[in-house]
């Protein structure tokens, strides 16, 4: 004659999300002060304005990116605009780095939308838009 067995207890485990990680770190100094914010931007629906900004080395960006875009989106973008080499060139030196941020901000812009486009134009051959080119 055996007693009674007793339940299990199951233990619920929970898990962290890492989507809403704040701090990343940044490509040029190594420390992990990178905050990445969005602002609407009233005149071009579909886009946000992501700004980057480092604590430690003074790095600030501001990008517009598609509504889709969060911020490990920005981040990935920024990291291969530093192993590029992009933006050692944002960093130069005083107002010369503002201005020059401002165009490869306007640069980035650029290759975001014709990378949307272009993901919407792969099935069609002769689209309108290499027809003028051409």
């Amino acid at each position: 004659m055996g007693r009674r067995r007793r339940k299990k207890i199951k233990r619920v485990r929970r898990t962290r999300k890492l989507t809403s990680m704040r701090y990343f770190e940044c490509p040029i100094c190594g420390q992990p002060t990178l905050t990445i914010d969005f602002e609407r931007l009233k005149d071009k629906p579909g886009f946000k304005k992501a700004i980057v900004k480092c604590g430690s080395c003074g790095l600030y960006l501001e990008l517009e990116v598609p509504e889709l875009y969060e911020r490990i989106d920005v981040y990935n973008k920024v990291v291969d605009m530093a192993y590029e080499g992009k933006l050692g060139e944002a960093q130069a030196g005083g107002e010369e780095a503002s201005e020059s941020s401002d165009e490869l901000a306007e640069a980035l812009a650029e290759a975001l939308v014709e990378e949307a486009g272009d993901s919407d134009e792969e099935g069609a051959e002769g689209s309108p838009r290499e027809e003028e080119e051409g």
